[in-house]
């Protein structure tokens, strides 16, 4: 995507703390099954803004209403990876899957929807779990 062309940036905004870009779902929304391989995560109509650009979103700068929907599924294992790094206190066990994404947005005046989920690519998409920091040990 060329930046100078960018009319959309739909996200969640930045928080207080200074977390970006990140909202709370609730557990019936994910469905995860690490010994298959496979995850889910279904989010309707999520409260969000169009920043339009991502350099204003990053300034946390004008912005309008805007509500976005997606429903992303992980499956079709590509590899397993298992990494640990004391020095860095990190652990973590990954599985490389392949990723479809059916994803809309709206707001005042303009909707859009992207094309079928069985239509997407994947360039990378990872499932897993890790630990760090004081829950590294």
């Amino acid at each position: 995507m060329d930046p100078a062309n960018q009319i959309h940036d739909f996200n969640p905004g930045i928080a207080p703390s200074g977390l970006f870009w990140t909202i709370p779902v609730s557990d019936e929304r994910v469905r995860v099954d690490l010994d298959d391989a496979t995850a889910a995560l279904k989010l309707e109509d999520a409260d969000v803004e169009d920043y339009f650009t991502l350099g204003n979103a990053l300034a946390d700068g004008p912005s309008v209403p805007a509500e976005v929907s997606f429903h992303v599924r992980w499956q079709g294992v590509e590899r397993r990876v298992q990494r640990r790094d004391p020095v860095n206190t990190f652990t973590g066990s990954f599985i490389e899957d392949l990723a479809t994404i059916r994803w809309s947005a709206r707001e005042r005046g303009f909707r859009f929807t992207s094309d079928p989920a069985h239509t997407s690519s994947t360039t990378f998409a990872e499932i897993g779990t890790e630990r760090n920091g004081v829950f590294f040990s």
